[in-house]
């Protein structure tokens, strides 16, 4: 290349390290796996991961620091990773000292396996290179980290954040999402409520999914997308790809919680049946409630531990994203986000999930925001139409009133 080329702004092309047989890396995952499961690695993980390759006899080049990635294996997660252990969280506090946590059939266990602290580092840089969050050449960019890497859900951290050392919260994904038919056949809902929210979809309401951490709300809101998904096009606004694909569907990963208000507003341009977003924390929920008023519906679950509780908590996200459109708040702003959520327009439906006395996890209340305007104080109860209501002697979901929208008023 002449000077002169370089004076015209040509670029060199970026140089990558020489890529690796994909069979050769699913061959060597798989070696690595039936190694966990015949016990071969059970008195291994104290040693650094150099040392247990060698020993071992695997892995050469592929699992050099900057191949590990073309490899679908994580260290001693690969203990708990098969469905046959039931198990749904791995949790690991930093400490060498310190023993691997996980939930096994919705119980905390301690798992008695602790691990060198090389291959908590290694396997954090495994989910974040199979995440897409790193470049194999590439330092950390933040203590702090999450995404979804091959069915496994991160949160990690590393010093300074977590003084002990390396952390890692695992939720494994599962394989196959269940469906609604298959919830209802568990028992978390019932047929009617499964069909009048099919209905209520269908028609363009909105619904949001509240209950606390671990009810089962994206669960729920995977059998909503896959059952709608089907005939409508869906565009997914999540930190993570966690939500399963439709036929047509998009999915917008953001990595930074200000952009999520950004994302909703990008999806409104990519012709959308339904926005669903994943978790809804933010601004982000007032891009929710002027979509849905414009035409365009939404799927979102939220956390709380009532209908009303959901619906003050949507209230105060929604605030916060017009704060910070308006720069501004006071009650005229809060007249114009209880304006949104009751108005007849967006047809917000509360689908609340919880846990029974005998602590199944269950659907147990559907409510209908009722039109009111904006009338009334921030604060105030919302006006609300229970549609289902948990009765706790029958152990199940009964109907306890019809629907009052236009979408439904008259039929169901």
């Amino acid at each position: 290349m002449h000077h002169d080329d370089l004076d015209a702004g040509i670029p060199f092309p970026a140089w990558e390290p020489p890529r690796q047989d994909p069979g050769a890396a699913r061959a060597l995952a798989n070696e690595l796996r039936s190694f966990v499961r015949s016990g071969r690695l059970r008195d291994c993980w104290r040693l650094p991961p150099e040392e247990v390759f060698d020993l071992v006899g695997v892995g050469g080049d592929l699992l050099m620091e900057n191949e590990s990635a073309r490899v679908d294996w994580y260290g001693p997660l690969e203990l708990w990773r098969d469905p046959e252990h039931e198990v749904s969280d791995i949790l690991y506090n930093g400490s060498p000292e310190d023993p691997f946590f996980v939930v096994q059939r919705g119980a905390m266990l301690n798992t008695g396996v602790t691990a060198h602290p090389a291959w908590i580092t290694w396997t954090q840089r495994q989910l974040l290179l199979r995440s897409f969050r790193l470049e194999p050449y590439e330092d950390w960019p933040a203590p702090m980290m999450q995404g979804v890497a091959d069915g496994l859900r991160f949160a990690i951290t590393r010093p300074p954040v977590s003084r002990a050392g390396g952390s890692l919260a695992i939720r494994l994904l599962p394989e196959r999402w269940r469906t609604l038919d298959d919830l209802v056949q568990a028992g978390m809902l019932t047929r009617e409520a499964s069909d009048l929210l099919l209905e209520a979809l269908a028609s363009g309401a909105s619904v949001l999914v509240a209950g606390p951490t671990g009810c089962g709300k994206t669960t729920l809101t995977a059998g909503f997308t896959q059952a709608i998904g089907e005939r409508m096009r869906l565009v997914f606004v999540e930190d993570g790809g966690e939500l399963p694909r439709g036929p047509n569907s998009l999915h917008i990963e953001v990595t930074e919680e200000a952009a999520f208000s950004q994302a909703v507003k990008f999806a409104l341009r990519q012709k959308p049946g339904y926005i669903i977003v994943g978790e809804v924390r933010g601004g982000e929920a007032m891009a929710m409630l002027q979509a849905a008023a414009t035409g365009h519906p939404g799927i979102g679950t939220i956390h709380a531990g009532s209908v009303q509780g959901a619906l003050r908590n949507l209230e105060r996200m929604a605030m916060i994203g017009l704060a910070a459109e308006a720069s501004g708040g006071g009650q005229a702003a809060a007249q114009i986000v209880r304006g949104l959520i009751t108005s007849d327009v967006v047809n917000l439906i509360v689908v609340q999930i919880g846990r029974t006395p005998r602590g199944r996890r269950a659907v147990v209340a559907i409510e209908e925001v009722l039109r009111q305007g904006a009338q009334g104080q921030s604060g105030d109860v919302f006006p609300t139409n229970p549609l289902f209501r948990y009765d706790t002697r029958a152990d199940c979901l009964l109907r306890v009133g019809n629907v009052n929208g236009a979408w439904g008023l008259g039929r169901l």
